[in-house]
């Protein structure tokens, strides 16, 4: 994970925690507050693996085609061809 990604997971996190730090002071109300924002927690909690894994699986696509590019500028002239025809079908 880089850094924006987890200085976004660590500010949704904190945004959660000072809205229920401050609407539920007296906790006299928290069922209504956890009511209206369990929905919103959900989505976060829910948003936050996604977006991690999305940045891991973006990176991971773009280490695999430089490799592939690499690996495809080391064969023989003859064989090169097929690799790009190969690499192509798989995007």
């Amino acid at each position: 994970m880089n850094w924006p990604t987890a200085f976004v997971v660590l500010g949704f996190l904190g945004l959660i925690g000072v809205m229920f730090w401050r609407a539920s002071a007296d906790l006299a109300h928290f069922d209504a507050v956890w009511s209206a924002a369990g929905p919103i927690v959900g989505i976060v909690v829910g948003a936050i693996p996604g977006a991690v894994f999305g940045v891991s699986a973006h990176s991971a696509q773009r280490r695999a085609q430089s490799r592939a590019e690499l690996y495809a500028t080391r064969l023989p002239p003859g064989q090169a061809g097929d690799v790009e025809d190969k690499l192509l079908d798989l995007s």
